[in-house]
């Protein structure tokens, strides 16, 4: 049974506070209120939060310290910041830096926080999900730069295996996209710069059950339920944006493009060349 999500309202207004708690609980979710910070260090000196609703409280620097503190025991908990008034760009900054995860100026309807809440309960458990995959050693450490899944080469063998057994059982197509730099010519910075776009790039343009993963210069895709015609869309889809994406045009990574190849493999029609997969 999948716990309920648990919400701490912080908010010195009580007639806000009891609005937010019929709309959230009428959604189903576990909330509680604090009307100051210390009533919510209480709160969280005995349970963690999915989701921290707090208005921007003064002392600001201490709301900041506040934000910054929840961060670093839970950094999964998402905090939504609630404001009376536009703030400069600095402040807007350092409050980010804290680790504040989105900003919310007043006035706004209920739909618009709700929204809010449900991206943040997906970021928090994409969080929770790669700590645990962190802890199997099975993503790679750029995972955590960009905020998205992406595995290392154990994950991708052990996925593969597992396509080939339903595949074979099932009569159904998967393939593999093969993307691959020569490192050896490539400039140790170059190669993390244009991993971090590339993979953010690939993330974006694949579904959600394509594995994507990257092992030293190789980047490598298990694409479930894909035939050869769907794979080659995507190969050539990915060679498009390539072209057309902005920081791919400057000379830093003009020798990182050149230095791409592409390889696919179709199971179960190519089954025979599964010896010569290299990756």
């Amino acid at each position: 049974m999948m716990a309920i999500p648990s919400i701490l309202l912080i908010d010195p207004f009580k007639n806000l506070i009891n609005a937010y708690q019929i709309i959230l609980r009428e959604e189903g979710y576990s909330v509680e209120s604090a009307f100051n910070l210390e009533e919510a260090n209480s709160y969280l000196r005995e349970k963690k939060y999915s989701i921290i609703i707090i208005e921007y409280l003064y002392p600001y620097e201490v709301t900041e310290e506040f934000i910054r503190r929840v961060k670093q025991t839970a950094p999964e908990t998402y905090i939504i910041m609630i404001a009376n008034a536009i703030i400069d760009s600095e402040t807007y900054e350092r409050l980010f830096e804290t680790g504040l995860d989105e900003f919310i100026l007043k006035p706004y309807s209920p739909d618009k926080i709700l929204v809010h809440i449900k991206k943040g309960l997906k970021q928090r458990e994409l969080i929770l999900h790669l700590n645990e995959l962190k802890r199997l050693n099975l993503v790679d450490p750029i995972s955590e730069a960009l905020n998205r899944l992406i595995f290392n080469k154990n994950y991708f063998q052990t996925s593969l295996q597992k396509e080939l057994k339903r595949s074979k059982r099932h009569h159904h197509p998967f393939s593999i996209l093969l993307i691959n730099v020569m490192v050896d010519k490539i400039e140790q910075d170059q190669l993390k710069g244009f991993h971090k776009e590339f993979l953010d790039l690939i993330r974006k343009n694949t579904r959600e059950e394509d594995v994507v993963s990257k092992n030293n210069g190789e980047i490598g895709l298990l694409l479930p339920e894909t035939n050869r015609a769907g794979c080659q869309a995507l190969q050539q889809r990915l060679e498009g944006l390539i072209k057309q994406y902005p920081p791919f045009r400057s000379e830093r990574f003009e020798k990182v493009i050149k230095s791409l190849s592409f390889q696919s493999l179709t199971f179960p029609e190519q089954s025979d060349m599964l010896e010569s997969l290299r990756f």
